[in-house]
């Protein structure tokens, strides 16, 4: 507290605070020295601390240890705060904390315990430095060596610390912590009362008749060298750094291998080296971007936030036919059509064009407008970069007129090639209309005679017949498949599958073909197949019986094999792979390379022998790898050939793996599998069906196949017809249980008569009753309101089984509806 008297009688230094109320440090002290004469404080304090017991006793280890204890977390606390608040770490204030948890410990180091000590200590080092900040900050006191905060502040903090941290049983008799606060508190401010007052009142006096405070000019002649202001390698380093930031940088910093501030400045010198060198560097890359920008034919232009133009390169005055110095400073709306400047541009309040904000980081075609008003399509590219305060945004612009020009040839020949595709299907919807309704006939007809020829060679006749219509058939389904692939109109199902059940159809349906020709057909496995699948199962036997169709085809003695094994199960990408391998004739070499060509087979001989339209391998192929696989052939002429296939498993979690042979696949193909079961024909028996077909043929065929299962058949010529019949009968009271619906007729064709049916409330099942076979055809049926789909040629068993599944009680009632003429 006479520290505080003294600076206050003597003022602070001059020039130690601004009249802008900012404080300036100064750098006089010698940091080695303050370091050393900070650890002589530290020993002698254990000196001063230890010697209070005035013996060397058990308590001088504890008192020296608080000691120690305190002035580490004194200057921690001081690190800490310097860390937090400061840019650059004040050495001298770690000190200064350190030396105030000295202070503050003192006199309470033999009465508290460790923890408390580490407390004072830190709360200690934060007294020292919110009491300097304090007086530099708001009271303006220059105290040079810190004795205020450090003595005076963290000392009266350490006497009341010992109230509040020590030992009860060494205060006064029946004395309680707050009675003993306000006694260390009474000391503490009669101390500084009788230190502060008498110091303040003796000074004052002595400098009332001899002046303690020098004047400025004596006191600048007693400024060491650093104070004083004169010329040190430190300060021509900074005086050199203040050049180089007037721009002046010819100059070079002293260089002395020997000080501190020579080697500073050599590595100075080594920083403005390098800068030269970058700034050479930049100065390059201006002059190759500035060529670059004067001869590449895009347009450039860089705009600012508000769009003005500031570049603008030779390729946008060829582009637009402006010259730079027309361009330059105005706004981009002169190169947009007024038309488009709605859409393109709104500037208000600095904002920046939405189509440019669009274009950030992607291309955006826009229509530009050229110096004579003409207007052309282009596309824009923007980047956008913050140079000091301010964004600007580069454009690039591309003429694209002549893309554009074949992009619309591009979409033309586009159209006619949809509506040439368009054509083709339905033309072979058509044709499959017109080839399906008169086989339907043959075959239902042969089917007929059949059941009731009895001489070997009139059946064999009728077997030949119907043979060759499944062939025209089967002809017509490869077309159909091919177009749709081909269109891309095959939506595949994936659903999960058993892979045995799947195998096993596949087996039993071939093994026929391969008994009529005297052939042995094998199953094996090569190891664990998984039980179930996910793939599209009516695809996946589409494909295996197609390639074993053609080996069985293609094979005269020996056998054929459907080999399978499972493959990719460790990887995590599970497929199962099947070989379907043959003894048969072999493929040339020159015939591979060609073999899934549509409408191509070995050579010409073999389609000669061997009949087939050479569809059935490009469908294969085009649905393996639509199932997420592929297809792969090796073959030897007269030895025989191996097709491969892999189809996608789908997730196996959960699924068992089976180990198989061929005989827990083969089952025996049952002649009375092919028969009608009695259920079947119980439950549609005396329905009345109403028959909408046009064709006399197919109405004879039809009526035939229903009346011998004891159903009553109406027939109508056409969809008119057929409306009439149907809701005339309905009306009466007795409607049909079944509407058979050709949708393809004269007068009202299928469609329009079961909408209309529809409309008019008709709920009972309609089957649609087409040759058309395409997926399409399938949807328009169904959204017309029919409730079953059949295709022509007609199967017995399928057509009634589907009249089975919508059967109902024939004697059901249902209300008559009123309804309205046809056309009305």
């Amino acid at each position: 507290w006479s520290a505080l008297a003294a600076v206050l009688i003597l003022g602070p230094r001059t020039g130690r605070f601004t009249d802008d109320k900012n404080k300036q440090r100064f750098s006089s002290s010698n940091l080695p020295m303050a370091a050393l004469g900070f650890l002589i404080l530290w020993f002698g304090w254990f000196g001063f601390n230890g010697g209070i017991t005035l013996a060397l006793n058990r308590e001088v280890p504890s008192i020296i240890l608080n000691t120690i204890l305190a002035g580490i977390s004194g200057g921690l606390c001081a690190l800490l705060w310097e860390v937090i608040t400061s840019k650059q770490i004040s050495v001298e204030k770690i000190f200064n904390g350190s030396l105030a948890g000295l202070v503050a410990i003192t006199a309470s180091c033999n009465a508290v315990n460790y923890p408390s000590a580490i407390v004072i200590g830190f709360i200690a080092g934060f007294v020292m430095l919110a009491s300097l900040s304090l007086l530099e900050n708001r009271f303006k006191i220059d105290d040079v060596v810190g004795a205020i905060p450090v003595h005076g502040f963290a000392g009266v903090w350490g006497t009341l610390a010992v109230a509040l941290f020590a030992d009860e049983s060494l205060f006064q008799s029946g004395v309680s912590r707050l009675a003993q606060l306000g006694i260390q508190a009474l000391g503490a401010g009669v101390c500084f009362v009788w230190s502060f007052g008498s110091i303040w009142l003796f000074m004052k006096l002595v400098n009332r008749f001899m002046p303690l405070r020098v004047t400025v000019a004596d006191e600048k002649i007693g400024l060491n060298v650093a104070e004083h202001g004169a010329s040190t390698e430190l300060h021509s380093l900074l005086e050199t750094m203040i050049d180089h930031e007037k721009g002046n940088n010819q100059s070079r910093a002293d260089v002395d291998d020997f000080t501190e501030a020579g080697i500073v400045g050599y590595q100075y010198n080594r920083v403005l080296d390098a800068q030269e060198i970058l700034l050479s560097d930049v100065k390059d890359r201006e002059v190759r971007y500035r060529s670059i920008m004067d001869n590449v034919m895009d347009a450039i232009i860089t705009i600012d936030l508000e769009g003005k133009i500031e570049e603008f390169n030779r390729g946008a005055e060829y582009l637009f036919g402006y010259y730079n110095h027309e361009a330059i400073g105005q706004n981009i709306d002169l190169l947009i059509p007024p038309l488009h400047q709605k859409i393109q541009h709104e500037y208000s309040s600095g904002e920046l064009n939405p189509q440019l904000v669009r274009a950030i980081g992607s291309r955006q075609e826009i229509v530009a407008q050229r110096n004579d008003g003409s207007t052309f399509p282009a596309e824009l590219a923007v980047s956008s970069v913050i140079l000091a305060d301010r964004e600007i945004f580069t454009g690039i612009i591309q003429d694209i007129s002549e893309r554009k020009d074949y992009e619309r040839s591009l979409n033309e020949a586009r159209k006619r090639a949809e509506a040439a595709s368009e054509a083709k299907s339905e033309f072979l919807a058509n044709m499959s209309h017109e080839i399906r309704t008169p086989m339907t006939a043959i075959l239902g007809f042969t089917d007929i005679l059949l059941n009731n020829l009895t001489k070997p060679e009139d059946i064999e006749s009728a077997n030949i017949v119907k043979r060759n219509g499944e062939y025209l058939i089967g002809v017509i389904n490869d077309i159909l498949d091919l177009s749709k692939i081909e269109a891309r109109k095959v939506e595949l199902e994936q659903v999960r599958v058993n892979t045995i059940e799947v195998i096993r159809d596949i087996a039993s349906l071939m093994q026929i073909k391969a008994d009529l020709k005297g052939l042995e057909l094998v199953v094996s496995f090569e190891n664990l197949i998984p039980e179930t699948i996910v793939t599209d199962p009516t695809r996946l036997r589409q494909i295996l019986i197609n390639l074993l169709g053609n080996a069985i085809k293609f094979t005269e003695t020996g056998y054929v094999e459907l080999r399978t094994r499972t493959i990719n199960l460790e990887d995590g990408f599970a497929q199962l792979e099947f070989d379907v391998i043959d003894t048969g004739i072999g493929i040339s070499e020159t015939a591979l390379a060609q073999i899934y060509q549509p409408f191509t087979q070995a050579d010409n001989s073999t389609t000669r022998k061997y009949g087939g339209t050479g569809l059935g391998l490009a469908i294969s192929k085009r649905l393996v790898e639509m199932l997420g696989g592929r297809i792969h052939v090796t073959s030897t002429i007269g030895t025989g050939s191996t097709f491969t296939i892999s189809v996608n498993t789908g997730p196996l979690e959960g699924v068992q793996l089976l180990r198989l042979d061929q005989y827990s696949i083969k089952r025996t193909v049952s002649e009375s599998s092919q028969e009608i079961p009695d259920s079947i024909v119980r439950t549609i028996s005396e329905s009345r069906v109403l028959v909408v077909e046009d064709g006399l043929d197919n109405q004879r065929l039809i009526s035939f196949l229903l009346k011998k299962e004891g159903m009553h058949v109406d027939l109508a010529d056409n969809g008119q017809l057929g409306y009439e019949k149907a809701m005339a009968a309905l009306q009466s009271g007795k409607p049909y249980d079944f509407v058979l619906m050709d949708m393809q007729m004269p007068v009202m064709d299928g469609y329009t008569a079961t909408s209309k049916l529809r409309e008019a409330g008709y709920t009972r099942p309609i089957i649609a009753l087409t040759a058309h076979a395409m997926k399409n055809d399938m949807e328009k049926c169904l959204n017309a309101g029919c409730d079953a789909y059949a295709t022509k040629p007609v199967d017995k068993r399928k057509l009634l089984e589907t009249l089975t599944r919508l059967s109902t009680p024939v004697d059901s009632a249902e209300p008559k509806l009123e309804t309205t003429t046809p056309g009305s």
